[in-house]
């Protein structure tokens, strides 16, 4: 693209991973005439690859999260405080909880995913999901506060990455904490990490027993109901706390607005991460399906989408030429177990260690000192029409 586009509102929807790049250097567009707003439901963007030791607090909150409202008005953008209810594509309108209605000349989408709890009868109304990570201190408070005078029975539905993770963490919390836990994670596939190779999937288990925490597999959940999880198949489980970690689903305001979308409702992109009807609107994450392939929504896509994401949208905006997204083939997962050790998973490869948490914990200290910002700061928010 070439010309001059000076004068033209560039809109963020979510501070997530695949944005932060862009924010941190939005200064760029601003300079190149562009009017740049970020629109997000709150100040704060958690980290999800830190939040199961947010749970256990091996991390302080401040550790795991970006200031995305300092990062963003520090660069000279506008902050809008609100969430996108719904987009009206050829209008190039979108449309905030608050009523108000926002216009755009170019959009990228960064908002996530949700745990799709109705799967589960009763899930939505009993169950805390995963998702957003903040959640995870709802889940540490109603643990300790159950768990004074007997142990708190903690249900983690779902034995993937992140229930691995969440209930090495709820392990922890009640060992730091004096709170005795008794921890039982249900997975519906015949054995946990369903989705990774068999031997990681051996390995979370032997952590996971080896500390006194029960690992139910081909174990898929009916419905919950008044502190009683039921099973297919009859079996059942008391709780008093239960945690809903069964996947990831993009939210539905795709599917809604009109914008193409892939089968599963996320925002579809191209290999220019930009939707194949609006040249104008461009998404990475959770939240978008790849069209050049199927993608796993793992944080690593997200964060190296973020790069390619910037020059995009700068080319958008008339300054060089826009590049394609090429994900690699294979990736390194590193699961906290919280016990000092980390599950290290690259292709059919997988080994537990110590040097695999290091490892870890020195990637995501790494990625959120990018971004943070010192100081509160003041500037333009909530003033763009």
């Amino acid at each position: 693209m070439s010309g001059s586009k000076a004068g033209r509102r560039l809109v963020f929807v979510g501070g997530g991973h695949a944005h932060l790049y862009s924010l941190k250097r939005a200064a760029d567009l601003v300079g190149q005439g562009a009017e740049v707003v970020l629109v997000a439901p709150q100040r704060y963007h958690y980290y999800s690859g830190m939040g199961p030791g947010f749970l256990s607090r091996i991390y302080r909150p401040e550790q795991v999260r970006v200031d995305v409202r300092s990062l963003a008005v520090s660069r000279g953008c506008t902050f809008v405080e609100d969430r996108v209810v719904s987009v009206d594509p050829g209008a190039r309108l979108l449309l905030l909880e608050s009523g108000r209605a926002l216009p755009y000349d170019a959009v990228s989408f960064n908002t996530g995913s949700r745990v799709p709890a109705e799967r589960i009868p009763g899930a939505a109304e009993e169950a805390t999901p995963v998702k957003p990570v903040e959640n995870l201190d709802r889940v540490r408070e109603r643990v300790l506060d159950s768990g004074r005078g007997r142990p708190c029975r903690v249900l983690v539905l779902g034995g993937g990455p992140a229930g691995v993770e969440v209930a090495a963490n709820l392990w922890r919390l009640g060992r730091t904490e004096g709170v005795p836990a008794e921890v039982t994670v249900c997975e519906a596939a015949p054995r946990l990490l369903p989705g990774l190779p068999p031997r990681a999937g051996e390995l979370a288990r032997r952590s996971l027993e080896g500390r006194g925490i029960a690992v139910r597999t081909g174990l898929a959940a009916a419905g919950l109901e008044a502190g009683v999880a039921s099973f297919e198949g009859g079996d059942s489980f008391a709780y008093d706390v239960a945690v809903l970690t069964v996947g990831i689903v993009p939210h539905e305001l795709y599917r809604d607005s009109g914008l193409p979308t892939g089968a599963d409702g996320g925002l579809l992109v191209d290999e220019f991460l930009r939707s194949p009807q609006y040249p104008e609107v461009f998404g990475g994450g959770d939240c978008v399906c790849f069209s050049p392939r199927e993608l796993p929504r793992v944080g690593v896509y997200a964060v190296r989408q973020g790069p390619v994401l910037f020059r995009n949208l700068r080319a958008c905006l008339g300054a060089g030429a826009a590049v394609p997204f090429r994900p690699q083939r294979r990736f390194l997962l590193i699961l906290n177990l919280a016990d000092g050790t980390g599950l290290a998973v690259w292709g059919r490869w997988a080994a537990r260690g110590r040097w695999a948490f290091r490892w870890k914990d020195y990637l995501d200290r790494s990625f959120m000192g990018r971004f943070q910002v010192s100081g509160e700061l003041s500037g333009p928010e909530e003033e763009a029409p």
